[in-house]
């Protein structure tokens, strides 16, 4: 048997590997950070509304929903997204974008919290939790386009083709 124990911190092999990981998601990891700190803020709210206050369903999400999504998007401007910026957009296009997405959400986020609380009976913890786990997925595909520069677009690369087809010519 080798004597030599196996280290993984010290094989740099395993520590570059690491390195371009944590590069290349780097916006994930911060945004599963801060994106959990979002839907603890809005499970909060909505349980102190709903729970504690015996306010409808519907009130209580929209609420919770309004105040977690202002305190995501802080977060994703601020903290999240810092690499790849996207300096074209004012802070309040992005905000219009940014709650047009959420807003597009709350759809399947009210209908989650209908169904598990009016018609499966569920409890309201339990489902709010499955419910920001659905949303949150959905959320950062869209929020990531929001706050990033994006490449080319397929219509911007289909008229540098067209326009590079007739200096061709």
């Amino acid at each position: 048997m080798d004597s030599r124990k196996f280290n993984s911190v010290s094989d740099p092999k395993i520590h570059r590997l690491a390195n371009n990981l944590v590069k290349r998601h780097r916006n994930l990891f911060v945004y599963m950070v801060f994106g959990f700190i979002a839907a603890l803020i809005n499970t909060v709210v909505f349980m102190v509304l709903h729970k504690w206050w015996h306010s409808v369903v519907l009130v209580s999400n929209t609420i919770a929903f309004i105040i977690s999504n202002l305190a995501s998007f802080v977060f994703n401007q601020k903290a999240v997204f810092i690499n790849n910026v996207d300096e074209e957009h004012s802070t309040w296009q992005k905000l219009i974008v940014f709650f047009t997405y959420r807003i597009i959400s709350l759809i399947p986020d009210s209908l989650i919290m209908l169904v598990g609380l009016s018609w499966l009976h569920l409890d309201a913890l339990f489902v709010k939790i499955v419910d920001q786990v659905l949303v949150g997925i959905f959320n950062y595909l869209t929020t990531r386009s929001v706050f990033q520069a994006q490449e080319t677009t397929m219509i911007k690369r289909a008229k540098e083709k067209i326009k590079a087809r007739k200096n061709k010519r």
